[in-house]
Formats: structure tokens, C-alpha cells, sequence
């Protein structure tokens, strides 16, 4: 089964007249505009307005529904249920990339404009967030916790801390326990190259 999401306002009429599905899936159409309210109703589409007019705010509006449409599926449907977003937007289809890993869940992002690789540099550490990676990443390889008991035993502040379990866990040295997704867990070895 899919559940599929449309940032209409990015992607125009033409594309939501154009997804492929199947009964068993669940689309939700993103947009304050009339005319594709009506072409929703039609295809049997769920509209999805009432939110701000302003810059973002269908986005936000997205990854909110996205949060809650997560976390009401069960363990044992995780397997069987992707969720996919049809959007040009590059910064919304990372979010919400990113909110499904987090909930262990498969994601599909549908994006006629994806975003160009450039041949910057890596991302440069410095010493100190160096140093509060490993700090972290030794606690967590001792005992799973969560982030505030982690915060509290490395005395890193909050926000340092979200920043720093973010950059563990792209590189996939953590994870959320399966059994409670509060909790983060050791799940590979930390090798200097990684950070190199």
C-alpha cells in the first residue's frame, strides 16, 4: 500500500492528474486552490487545506501530517507500506526522507527537480564537534538512553546535541531502538575515516 502526499502548490494540476494508482492507496493533495480541490474530488483524492498562505507553510503542513500519518502505523505494517511524495520542493523531500528513516519506514520522493551535486568540499568538523561525536558515541555504546538523559551524561546542551545525533546517525554509526523509539542505539563501529 502507498500513502502518497502532493505539494500541489510545487508540482501544478498536471502532475496530480497524472499519479498512478491503485485503490488500496491513500492519496492526500496539498493546496488551498479551488480548482485542484475539485480535481480531487473527482479522482477520489483527499484535499488537504485550510492551512496559512505564506512561504513554508504548506510545507510544514505536510511534514505535520506526515509525523502524525507515521506514527499510527503499526510494527507489523511497516513492511508492506511505502510512503511517497510528488514535490519539486528539494528541501521538503529531504524532510520528509528523512522523518520516514527515522519512523524505519520505506519512502519514494517523486522530483522533477532534483538537486544538482556540486563538487564542493565535505562538510569540515571542527575540533570541538569532533570531540562531542565521540563523546556521545561512547556513551550511547555503553547504554541506549535517550536524548535528554544522553544530553544530561555528556553535559552537551540541547541543541548541540540534537545537531551532533543527526551527523551519527546520517553516517549510520546510531540508530532508534526497535523496541522504543525514544531511545538511540549503537549500531556500527567509529572509524576516524568517517569524519575524514
Amino acid at each position: 500500500m502507498n500513502v502518497i502526499f502532493v505539494d500541489a502548490e510545487n508540482v501544478g494540476q498536471q502532475a496530480i492528474q497524472d499519479i498512478d494508482t491503485r485503490i488500496t492507496d491513500k492519496v492526500f493533495v496539498f493546496t488551498n486552490n479551488e480548482q485542484i480541490k475539485s480535481l480531487c474530488h473527482d479522482l477520489m483524492f483527499i484535499a488537504m487545506s485550510g492551512y496559512p498562505v505564506g512561504k513554508n507553510q504548506a510545507d510544514f503542513y505536510i511534514i505535520g501530517h506526515l509525523c502524525k500519518a507515521l506514527s499510527q502505523v503499526h510494527f507489523d505494517e511497516k513492511k508492506k507500506i511505502t510512503f511517497c511524495l510528488h514535490s519539486n520542493d528539494n528541501s521538503l523531500c529531504q524532510a520528509f526522507e528523512f522523518q520516514c528513516q527515522l519512523a524505519s519506514i520505506q519512502s519514494t520522493i517523486v522530483n522533477d527537480n532534483p538537486p544538482q551535486m556540486n563538487n564542493s568540499e565535505p562538510h569540515q568538523y571542527t575540533v570541538a564537534e569532533l570531540n562531542n561525536v565521540a563523546k556521545i558515541y561512547k556513551v550511547l555504546k555503553q547504554k541506549a538512553m535517550q536524548p535528554s538523559a544522553l544530553f544530561k551524561a555528556t553535559n552537551i546542551d540541547e541543541k548541540e546535541g540534537a545537531k551532533l545525533l543527526n551527523i551519527l546517525f546520517k553516517k549510520e554509526l546510531i540508530a532508534r531502538s526497535h523496541n522504543n523509539k525514544k531511545i538511540w542505539t549503537v549500531v556500527a563501529e567509529l572509524k576516524p575515516e568517517l569524519f575524514a
